[in-house]
């Protein structure tokens, strides 16, 4: 079979990459996504073989690769719907067979063997993830993703690969206006600029918190904090341990949809210890009900005037370690920042949106970690091993 199609830099860098694994590191429309899966077709299409496209979630992949991979084919005149199964997520080209996966379901990328993996939105996807896929793969393993990501993240610490940098001027197919937009950014925000448009890794100078990573470590459990969310924000645990004037904290749970039953079944199967404390959001007074007869000892965080800059005060007296493992903690502190004023200062109000595991960090703060409080806790000795 014949066919053409108008592609970009990023398919050449595949072909001519050395190395198992690529990394296509972009600013926004740079267009790698696309070239990514235009190159994924040609070798479908060449040799007989199993494909595996991953996002985190199914929805961004129905609607992000899923849809792009349907648009390619039906551009090149050769989609057929009748070798879709929209149920498995699965197309078969020629005799190669394409499965569109996500990361939600750990158990099941046990079962998943590729001869091709591509993992879209990579910084989204947790290193455990990426292990068990790609051990299960014979050969090119592809990961694409922004340069958001903080210095600590596990694609950033890995060797042996080749690293292609890609921005909106390697796409030649982009409208005019959408040029102007990105390049609008040069003045607007120019951090976002250095990102987006340059495509360049770019430090967070109005971080609220600084933070050091670790690996196991030795210290007194002081609680848990819950963050609750569902549909559009996540379920957030956090274990908080403290040693002098150190605090540790770690990753338990960080999962979008569940229900409280769905969160209790999440702790038990850690093993949490029922006597701990979990300090929860006191906006949802039933779903704290609703855990503490599960048998959690859930109570609800007291929250005074400016509760949030209390917190965050608390926390910062502090040095803060955050275990490796615990990726999405790590970029909540990477990205977690001040807002700026209408002449672009930095002020001391913190933006909101992505802080879930910081929030519950929080709360054990605001209720573990003052001086009053630190007066009449009691604390049990224990080693960081709540890794989700």
């Amino acid at each position: 079979m014949n066919i053409e199609i108008n592609t970009t830099i990023t398919f050449e860098n595949i072909l001519e990459s050395k190395t198992r694994v690529t990394q296509h590191v972009g600013g926004t429309r740079s267009g790698k996504t696309y070239a990514i899966l235009q190159y994924l077709i040609v070798e479908a299409i060449k040799n007989p073989q199993t494909i595996t496209i991953v996002r985190k979630t199914i929805p961004s992949l129905k609607r992000t690769v899923m849809k792009d991979f349907k648009d390619i084919l039906t551009d090149i005149g050769i989609w057929n719907e009748n070798r879709m199964n929209i149920t498995d997520r699965i197309y078969q080209l020629q005799d190669s067979t394409l499965q569109f996966i996500s990361t939600d379901d750990a158990e099941k990328l046990r079962g998943i063997k590729s001869d091709i993996l591509f993992i879209d939105e990579a910084s989204e996807v947790d290193e455990e993830s990426y292990f068990q896929l790609s051990i299960r793969t014979t050969g090119k393993i592809i990961l694409a993703y922004n340069p958001t990501v903080s210095p600590y993240h596990w694609l950033r610490q890995m060797g042996d690969c080749d690293r292609f940098v890609t921005t909106y001027k390697d796409n030649p197919h982009l409208p005019k206006d959408m040029i102007k937009a990105i390049e609008e950014l040069e003045i607007k925000n120019p951090r976002y600029y250095l990102i987006y448009g340059k495509g360049e890794f770019a430090p967070n100078e109005r971080s609220v918190y600084e933070f050091t990573t670790c690996g196991e470590f030795e210290a007194e459990f002081v609680a848990f904090g819950l963050d609750w969310g569902y549909s559009q924000d996540p379920t957030a645990v956090v274990a908080v341990y403290k040693s002098g004037d150190r605090i540790y904290l770690e990753e338990v749970l960080y999962e979008k949809g569940l229900v409280i039953k769905e969160i209790a079944d999440r702790l038990n199967k850690l093993g949490i210890d029922k006597s701990y404390e979990i300090f929860c959001d006191s906006s949802e007074p039933r779903s704290i009900e609703e855990l503490y007869r599960m048998g959690f000892n859930a109570k609800a965080v007291q929250k005074g005037p400016d509760s949030r800059r209390f917190g965050i005060s608390i926390l910062k007296n502090y040095k803060i370690f955050v275990h490796n493992k615990s990726q999405n903690l790590i970029n909540e502190l990477y990205s977690y920042q001040y807002g700026v004023d209408k002449y672009g200062h930095t002020t001391d109000i913190p933006e909101d949106g992505f802080d879930h595991l910081l929030d519950a960090a929080r709360y054990v703060g605001m209720m573990k970690l003052t001086q009053k409080a630190q007066k009449k806790g009691t604390y049990a000795i224990s080693i960081g091993n709540y890794k989700y």
